[in-house]
């Protein structure tokens, strides 16, 4: 009786350690998925975190000269000198297609000058070739803006809100002032006051 009592009390031992460790395993295995999911559950919050800030950037590029409609233009980053052209109307008869390369990636904040075929004849071929961007042209700064000292009438009225009427004034103006000593003089050309001085200093210069 002794011994049976034992071997059932070893038995029944053995059972409840088998369930012991198996309750364990299936424990360890869920709180492992679980970590697993939280994992996964941030990867894809990140991801699509990530995915819509990219979705997000865009940069601003100015477009003027032998374009149809010349202005700044809201692009998605990425965007070609082609798709800036584009959204300016494209370009004019008088536009040398040649100068720029147009499969190369604009840049935020870059001004983009399309020169006449006179112009870029000027610039010489090896610059049309380069594969970079040219602002250089006679009337343009190094860094893109409007020289009104040497600007043709063409490139004046790339500046905004500059047409044919104010442009031939800031000619004549050269011719019978002399030169401009500073952007603000052009506060002296008729139809040109404070508030539009405000909106296009930043696209004039009087120099290098």
């Amino acid at each position: 009786m002794t011994n049976k009592f034992y071997r059932l009390t070893g038995i029944l031992i053995v059972f409840m350690l088998a369930g012991l460790t198996a309750c364990s395993q299936k424990e360890a295995v869920l709180v492992r998925q679980d970590s697993e999911s939280e994992t996964e559950v941030l990867e894809k919050k990140e991801l699509k975190t990530e995915t819509a800030g990219n979705e997000n950037v865009s940069c601003y590029v100015y477009v003027c000269g032998q374009v149809a409609a010349p202005g700044v233009f809201e692009l998605p980053s990425g965007s070609r000198v082609c798709d800036a052209i584009e959204a300016a109307g494209g370009m004019t008869e008088d536009a040398s297609p040649e100068y720029w390369n147009l499969a190369g990636e604009v840049s935020d904040g870059e001004m983009i000058y399309v020169p006449t075929t006179e112009e870029a004849e000027e610039l010489g071929r090896e610059d049309r070739n380069s594969g970079e961007a040219q602002t250089t042209a006679e009337g343009v700064t190094s860094d893109g803006r409007i020289n009104l000292n040497t600007a043709s009438k063409d490139q004046l009225m790339t500046i905004p809100g500059v047409g044919e009427s104010k442009a031939d004034s800031i000619i004549a103006y050269r011719q019978e002032q002399g030169m401009f000593q500073s952007t603000e003089d052009v506060m002296n050309i008729s139809g040109i006051k404070e508030g539009m001085y405000a909106k296009i200093k930043d696209y004039i210069s009087v120099g290098d």
